[in-house]
């Protein structure tokens, strides 16, 4: 049995945080903000990781004080933390303090296989390095795929053509009962937003979507 994600909606875009624990150690998804109710949700056990779908600030809030207190590995893809300064003046468009982010981190790979089988999908669009984390029965997308929505792609160093690519593989590749645990919102499953999403539903992705696994 593998873990399932336990949702923990934090800071002040009601981000969602996912925490994945399996006896004693654990795994923190988009730490975006109340580091101290991360950090006690996540107890006595050994966090292993703190992984970022991508760098903007909502998903990155509590990273550094998280990995700062528990040695925890920071996690991303090597495309946003490469531009990691430019992805965080979002905060400032918005009114906040960018947040001071972990002073190193280990790059993440599509394909590659994680902690208790978790599998890394590169999805640009949302941010060059955004990425989904494929877990058995879900899917966390980031802000790549919402319930009845997708991520902006309007903002520096969004992709509007590569987004839908992201969005119609997630179609194609992801088993669509799975759930969907979206950064910011409630969960869906893969069929509902392949059926009914209407920004990019299977049906606006032609023959890209055709062989998604039922």
């Amino acid at each position: 049995m593998r873990p399932t994600p336990l949702r923990l909606t934090v800071g002040p875009l009601m981000s969602n945080s996912y925490l994945l624990c399996d006896g004693p150690e654990c795994l923190l998804v988009d730490p975006g903000g109340d580091p101290e109710a991360l950090l006690g949700a996540v107890g006595r056990r050994r966090l292993r990781a703190v992984i970022a779908t991508h760098m903007h600030f909502d998903h990155v809030w509590g990273a550094r004080r998280i990995v700062d207190a528990t040695g925890a590995t920071f996690m991303v893809h090597r495309a946003d933390w490469e531009i990691a300064g430019d992805l965080l003046s979002l905060a400032e468009e918005l009114g906040f303090s960018a947040p001071e982010i972990p002073r190193s981190a280990e790059f993440l790979e599509d394909g590659q296989v994680l902690w208790r089988g978790l599998r890394v999908i590169h999805a640009p669009g949302h941010t060059p390095g955004s990425l989904c984390l494929m877990g058995d029965g879900f899917l966390l997308t980031g802000d790549t795929l919402f319930a009845g929505s997708v991520g902006r792609a309007d903002t520096p160093w969004s992709d509007p053509d590569a987004l839908p690519r992201s969005v119609c593989r997630i179609y194609r590749e992801v088993p669509h009962h799975y759930t969907i645990l979206p950064g910011h919102g409630p969960p869906s499953t893969v069929g509902e937003e392949a059926e009914h999403n209407p920004v990019i539903s299977a049906r606006a992705c032609g023959d890209r979507s055709s062989s998604a696994i039922l």
